[in-house]
């Protein structure tokens, strides 16, 4: 009905209605209609079902995503679909660990004007502010991206220079929650940055994620900072950006 161009149900109750009177008066008529015929007209009826459209724009868009249907369509051809249904929610978690395994991580630039944001890419190998690097990450933590997080935050020390790096603030504004497994990434992360001497705290912390880290204890003696601007001013005061009046000093 909808690919006649029908808005409302009315045309497919006519339509229901004229099958049950063909079922109960015109069986006779269709008694001699070859078998043939009747295939082609079921395959007509089911050839817009399969999607064939939908999945070569899935190709297109996503050659990944393209598999995990097609994976799901033959399990359900073949075997059910039951078991077609149960592959699909596997291959759909497959797909979101892959995607969240791995996340925008940045080291967040700052350029002293208090005007502008902190929110900028910094270059590979840089800190945020003298002796101090500014890190977001971009998704919740958990399983499938605590150590990559945890690799991240080590190369960037390293990049910048063991010696040049104090403070290390995490900017947990798009972390949303972490699970026990990222907790513990993120416990020995915590130790290899005390045995580096680099004190770490944390910037714009959710309220729901500030209860999280509590409880899962790895929010102890950190300091936890309202604005990454509010960090750097307390940790590299030395690189607030003047007022204009001192600028025209």
């Amino acid at each position: 009905m909808d690919q006649a161009g029908s808005r409302t149900q009315f045309p497919a109750l006519i339509l229901a209605a004229g099958t049950l009177l063909l079922l109960l008066f015109g069986t006779a008529l269709l008694a001699d209609i070859p078998s043939p015929a009747i295939g082609a007209i079921v395959g007509v009826a089911i050839i817009p079902l399969l999607g064939i459209r939908d999945f070569v724009d899935l190709w297109r868009k996503d050659r990944f995503e393209f598999l995990i249907g097609a994976t799901c369509f033959l399990v359900t051809l073949f075997i059910g679909s039951i078991p077609g249904i149960l592959v699909a929610f596997v291959l759909a978690l497959i797909n979101l660990a892959k995607r969240a395994s791995n996340p925008a991580i940045d080291v967040l630039e700052s350029s002293g004007d208090p005007g502008e944001s902190l929110l900028e890419d910094a270059p590979a190998g840089t800190v945020t502010a003298p002796g101090v690097i500014v890190i977001r990450l971009a998704a919740p933590l958990f399983f499938a991206n605590g150590a990559v997080f945890s690799s991240a935050v080590k190369e960037a020390v390293r990049s910048a220079g063991e010696d040049e790096v104090r403070d290390l603030v995490i900017d947990m504004e798009a972390v949303t929650d972490v699970d026990v497994t990222g907790a513990e990434s993120f416990v020995s992360l915590r130790e290899w940055l005390a045995n580096h001497a680099v004190s770490l705290s944390f910037s714009r912390v959710r309220p729901n994620t500030l209860q999280r880290l509590t409880a899962l204890g790895l929010l102890t003696s950190e300091t936890v900072y309202a604005t990454n601007r509010e960090a750097i001013a307390r940790l590299a005061p030395s690189t607030t950006a003047r007022s204009p009046q001192e600028k025209g000093r």
